[in-house]
């Protein structure tokens, strides 16, 4: 076979290129720190590298969730806080206006700032959120979540919907909270009503002691039964029916004129349920109250008596509209004592159970944010191991890449010296 100078020169220059490629694949390896540049070098550590990769990326999609999570909570956890304290300030000045001494003008001043905090309040309630979304409007969040309807109240219209974010392959939490459970939905200040059925008396109710009576409602209210929430008080003499006033006339030339029929005369009552049953009994004195269950009777007049009294169905409304209502009695100059005191404890009333029901919303909203803090530690743990799995399978001994370096230039400088003397050999050399 015939040795020619083109065969010299392409086998030389086939060899340099791959001494030339093996260079710089490992300097390419050197400078990217990793001993897999491409999946032939190393297939299944290059697959565990993608695997690692892709778990990691699937964990900052789970970040941008929970970032976006705890902003929306964080929105309504100051929004809820700053609601609370409204509610405080409002209690506040109920309560001043409830001293003796004030006068009308006092009182217009007190109902007066209580009305701003309504419209603090209002504006809190139709909060939104950094992108432009009412958070307690529910699902439909580009309208507002109350609206002030024809008859001057507030009215819940939003969706009771709850928005999602994925904060792990198996776990989502709520982001929003529903205001119609915040706001709308609290329980008025429950009542009864009563009137004089039989007896020529002056009636005066009240509920003496609110607590006792929503007991008495949480047991015996019957939502389905109508009759069942109506109860009669029945007065009597106590002894045997016969008047004092009777007892008087009885003696030889008395003098009735003037006689008072309301001095605290020692009377009895029963107190029976829809069926006539017995439900309690006692004595009282004429004039002075009966106290039934929270309840407060006063009958001026003669004893025999009879009162119907019925329980009435608890609502719900929202705390501004029952805040409001309390305003017009305590503006009213008209209202009587016992009208404004009513109105303040329905307020007060209404004002406690919508703290109740914004401290578990804040409640609800902190052991989100915790999870979603512990979720965000457990994913930047993940994410770490993840990097160091992935450094460990394409992980370059550099002393050893180092020293593959220094031979394969070593290499290439033979070749190319070896090359250089080969080109220059011929038979007139050797003559």
């Amino acid at each position: 076979m015939r040795v020619t100078n083109n065969l010299i020169y392409g086998q030389a220059n086939k060899s340099m290129t791959q001494a030339n490629e093996k260079i710089l694949n490992i300097q390419e390896k050197i400078s990217s720190q990793t001993n897999i540049i491409k999946p032939s070098d190393d297939p299944v550590g290059a697959s565990q590298i993608l695997m690692y990769g892709s778990k990691n990326q699937t964990l900052k999609q789970y970040d941008e969730a929970m970032k976006m999570a705890t902003g929306n909570l964080e929105y309504q956890e100051v929004a809820l806080d700053s609601l609370n304290d409204f509610l405080d300030s409002a209690r506040t000045l109920f309560i001043q206006a409830q001293n003796d001494i004030n006068t009308q003008v006092d009182i217009e001043a007190i109902a007066h700032e209580v009305s701003l905090i309504t419209e603090s309040m209002a504006d809190l309630m139709n909060s939104k959120s950094a992108d432009g979304n009412y958070i307690f409007a529910g699902t439909d969040s580009q309208s507002p979540a109350f609206i002030i309807g024809s008859d001057g109240r507030y009215q819940w219209a939003g969706n009771e919907g709850q928005k999602y974010a994925q904060i792990s392959e198996d776990l989502k939490i709520p982001v929003t909270n529903s205001g119609k459970t915040l706001f709308q939905d609290i329980w008025t200040n429950r009542t009864f009503v009563s009137k004089v059925v039989d007896g020529d008396v002056l009636l005066t109710d009240k509920v003496q002691n609110q607590a006792d009576f929503d007991l008495f409602m949480a047991k015996h209210y019957d939502p389905e039964d109508a009759k069942s929430n109506k109860y009669s008080l029945v007065t009597s003499y106590a002894d045997g029916g016969r008047s004092p006033l009777d007892r008087v006339k009885e003696q030889p030339g008395a003098d009735v004129d003037g006689y008072n029929l309301f001095d605290g005369t020692l009377a009895d009552y029963v107190i029976t349920n829809h069926l006539g049953e017995e439900i309690d009994s006692g004595n009282y004195k004429v004039g002075k109250p009966i106290t039934f269950s929270g309840m407060s009777f006063i009958l001026e007049g003669e004893p025999g008596a009879s009162v119907d009294i019925t329980l009435m169905k608890p609502h719900k409304d929202n705390v501004l509209n029952e805040i409001k209502d309390s305003l017009a009695t305590l503006t009213n100059k008209n209202a009587t004592h016992e009208d404004r005191e009513s109105a303040f404890f329905s307020a007060i009333y209404s004002i406690n159970n919508a703290q109740q029901r914004i401290g578990e919303g804040r409640s609800n909203i902190g052991a989100r944010l915790n999870m979603i803090e512990g979720r965000e530690s457990f994913s930047s743990a993940n994410q770490l191991s993840n990097t160091i799995a992935q450094s460990r399978e394409g992980e370059l001994d550099m002393g050893a890449a180092a020293t593959e370096l220094s031979m394969k230039e070593s290499a290439l400088n033979a070749s190319q010296k070896v090359f250089s003397r080969m080109s220059n050999l011929s038979l007139f050399n050797q003559m």
